[in-house]
């Protein structure tokens, strides 16, 4: 039986080596994975903001259209049309957080709607981590 010894060249790679290699990308995944879940909600907060200002865009095309006078009551699509019952809002933004439209209320991805004064109106939408954005 013929025998033969792996010649020093031909040596793999030692246990320690494997090891640290493992460690590294434990040490990467532990950086990275954290930093991938928390991108998610700031994805959904964008997309409250951005249906705000879709919102807001529709309620001042209607304030144009109505002598400046502001919506009144709860926003809805149905509220904010043209005398030709053209929506101000084409395509109703949803909350990015249950899929559904968004609706006036205090959960996370709605909006408020206000009127504080006979000139001026505040939207608020509801982020998910409790810092609310205003427009104006």
């Amino acid at each position: 039986m013929n025998t033969r010894r792996f010649a020093r060249s031909q040596g793999g790679f030692t246990l320690i080596e494997l090891l640290i290699v493992i460690i590294i990308i434990g040490i990467l995944a532990a950086i990275a994975i954290p930093m991938f879940l928390n991108q998610r909600n700031k994805a959904k907060d964008a997309a409250v903001k951005e249906g705000i200002h879709s919102l807001q865009i529709g309620v001042q095309s209607y304030a144009v259209d109505h002598n400046d006078t502001y919506p009144t009551g709860i926003l809805t699509s149905a509220a904010l049309v043209d005398s030709s019952s053209k929506p101000y809002v084409d395509n109703w933004p949803k909350n990015p957080f249950t899929t559904s439209p968004m609706v006036d209320g205090t959960a996370q991805g709605n909006y408020t709607y206000s009127i504080p004064a006979s000139n001026t109106f505040r939207l608020i939408g509801h982020t998910s981590n409790g810092v609310d954005f205003t427009v104006p």
